[in-house]
């Protein structure tokens, strides 16, 4: 699910690049597009952040184990594999407080061309 979800995060990303600059070269349907970049803005950031929660579930009962249902610790047994697993935890988190901070100004900018 973590893969597969900041890989469609991803292409959004780039599928929002390119959106944008057409609306930077032709601006008559801005105000559309914005509310829609607006509303799946929040979509891919509730989608990363469910991500994110479900790996660092994950990571931590691989880290600590579960003996209430028998789980084990593994990373004393696979330390590489659990470092790189808490890398990209970090580096989706991070990534998901940057599509908090590109949604809310995605939302001013919608907000402030509405004004006008």
């Amino acid at each position: 699910y973590f893969i597969a979800a900041l890989s469609v995060t991803g292409f959004y990303s780039i599928i929002t690049t390119l959106a944008s600059l057409s609306i930077v070269l032709n601006p008559t349907y801005s105000k559309t597009f914005l509310l829609f970049f607006a509303f799946f803005d929040v979509v891919f950031v509730g989608i990363v952040a469910s991500a994110t929660g479900a790996a660092g579930a994950v990571g931590y009962i691989g880290l600590k184990g579960n003996t209430h249902v028998g789980w084990t610790k593994i990373c004393n047994v696979y330390d590489k594999f659990c470092r790189y697993t808490a890398s990209s935890l970090a580096l989706s988190l991070f990534a998901a407080i940057l599509l908090v901070l590109l949604s809310m100004i995605s939302t001013f900018t919608l907000y402030k061309k509405i004004r006008d």
